[in-house]
């Protein structure tokens, strides 16, 4: 009692102990691609970051000043001024709240994340920051002027898209008669980018940051071909549109306009116009419908990642991704299974693809692997035999959510391959949008291609329309993981996936 009494004494006149702080490391994806971890620090419940690897994530400079307790990060000319102890941060005459104030630890000056993950930095850098407390993951990417090209293939023309913000200014020339470039004066493009797209109208094109301007660099499969710059709307979009040889233009392509590079020539002698052609009206194409199949969610999380990653997630992510690529092409209706993460039984995706008579049925997913070297993407069509020893233990843990359903999987796959047998041509046209999607996907992603395979999928076999099932990536692998968690890669992806479709769709006549 007597001890008791003295450590209290004791205790009521020592200074109040500081908010603990603990170290710990955080996971870093810049721009789709796995960084070093970084060292932060958490104090009072608050996620801190070494200021000087801030500088490193964001393409600047810091300066620390610890007689001043002074820290300066510079980016493209503009600096940034904060102060230990002060939750404001200074640019010009502007002020940025932080949230939190910077803190000292071990001689180092370290930066709140809530000053990083607000919209006030994310205007003055340029980068758009993404915090995941459950995965302790920072994802930092690069925001612009300009956004990603998408490429849209039709009969004997190709459209290249490019977004852009209220604002900026465009121009489109000839490169030679090979080519044709676009150009944004004073633009930010989140990231430069190539794609072979070899679709016989347009070779190749590549998005690239220049001094003071975005250029994209559109390459003609044939010299001389006939093109047209124009915008679109809702979104704001920069269109070029390039003719295949002998393609008719639209009438309202005036034909020197469309021209992408003609000398002066000789006047000719005027001709009576002939009359046309009658013209035989001809039926509207039906519209196609695409059903986009976010695979797991809700009670059912699929696979999860080295850091926590979930692929319910990643999954409904990239779905509303490839719905918004299709709506944008306006050739195909569109629709998901599910938009939030919620639990669907398997037999329930198929069903509702099947009672709104769907034309191709998409199901997306990530892949995992106790083997953490395994990494890539795979394109699936069904099939009573898996392609190979892989694609069958993969097939079997998709499966596995029957028994979430309260099903015996074994039954339920016996049913489901007597209804497969049904529907050969199903199959067999399953395979070659399988292999379709998988060439489009690779030209446009960063990871490796482990081709178009085959496993009985469950989720594909109770479909009536060609059915195939994307392995994004492997959440297993680090790298991976990683790409899965960025915007970007996801765009891509959702990019492959719709140019597998298009291709597809023109094969069996559906688009002009």
């Amino acid at each position: 009692m007597k001890t008791f009494v003295l450590l209290t004494a004791i205790l009521s006149i020592l200074p109040a102990a500081p908010l603990v702080a603990r170290a710990e490391e955080i996971a870093v994806v810049v721009s789709g691609k796995a960084q070093e971890a970084a060292e932060s620090y958490r104090a009072g419940g608050k996620a801190y970051v070494d200021a000087k690897r801030v500088g490193a994530l964001y393409g600047g400079q810091v300066y620390w000043y610890p007689v001043s307790g002074r820290v300066q990060l510079s980016l493209r000319g503009r600096a940034l001024q904060l102060v230990v102890g002060s939750d404001k941060a200074t640019a010009g005459d502007r002020e940025l709240r932080m949230g939190d104030p910077v803190i000292v630890r071990a001689s180092r000056a370290f930066v709140p994340l809530s000053l990083l993950t607000g919209s006030e930095f994310a205007a003055w850098s340029g980068h758009q920051t993404r915090f995941d407390e459950r995965t302790k993951t920072l994802v930092v990417e690069k925001t612009g002027t300009v956004g990603a090209p998408s490429a849209f293939s039709y009969k004997g023309r190709t459209r290249i898209s490019l977004a852009l913000s209220p604002g900026a200014a465009y121009r489109a020339s000839a490169r030679g008669t090979g080519g044709v470039d676009l150009v944004v004066d004073y633009g930010v493009a989140e990231g430069d980018e190539k794609v072979s797209l070899e679709d016989g109208v347009v070779e190749s094109y590549a998005l690239k940051q220049e001094a003071k301007l975005v250029r994209l660099s559109v390459r003609f499969a044939d010299a001389g071909q006939r093109w047209r710059a124009s915008e679109l709307a809702d979104p704001r979009r920069a269109v070029l549109d390039v003719y295949a040889p002998g393609a008719s233009l639209p009438e309202e392509v005036p034909a020197d306009a469309a021209v992408a590079s003609a000398a002066p020539s000789a006047p000719k002698p005027a001709v009576a116009p002939k009359a046309p052609p009658p013209v035989r009206a001809e039926a509207p194409k039906r519209r196609r419908l695409i059903v986009i199949d976010p695979g797991h969610g809700g009670k059912d999380p699929g696979a999860t990642g080295l850091r926590g990653t979930r692929e319910k997630d990643v999954n409904l992510a990239a779905a509303l991704e490839l719905a918004r690529v299709l709506r944008e092409r306006g050739d195909f209706d569109v629709l998901l299974t599910r938009e939030e993460d919620v639990f669907l039984p398997l037999s329930e995706r198929s069903e509702l693809a099947n009672a709104k008579n769907a034309d191709l049925f998409v199901s997306l997913h990530c892949n995992a692997a106790f083997n953490k070297r395994e990494n890539g993407f795979e394109v699936y069509s069904v099939s009573e035999t898996a392609s190979d020893p892989e694609a069958e233990a993969l097939a079997a843990s998709e499966n596995a959510v029957l028994e979430l359903e309260g099903k015996d999987p074994q039954g339920e796959m016996a049913k489901m391959i007597l209804l497969a047998m049904t529907k050969t041509e199903m199959i067999n046209e399953s395979v070659a949008l399988s292999a379709l999607s998988a060439k489009a996907i690779g030209k446009r992603v960063d990871i490796a291609s482990r081709g178009a395979k085959q496993a009985a999928f469950y989720v594909l076999r109770g479909t009536h329309a060609p059915a195939i099932l994307v392995e994004m990536a492997f959440v297993s692998h680090a790298k991976d993981e990683a790409k899965l968690t960025s915007r970007r890669f996801r765009r891509a992806m959702a990019e492959g996936v719709a140019a597998g479709i298009a291709d597809y769709a023109r094969r069996e006549g559906w688009l002009e």
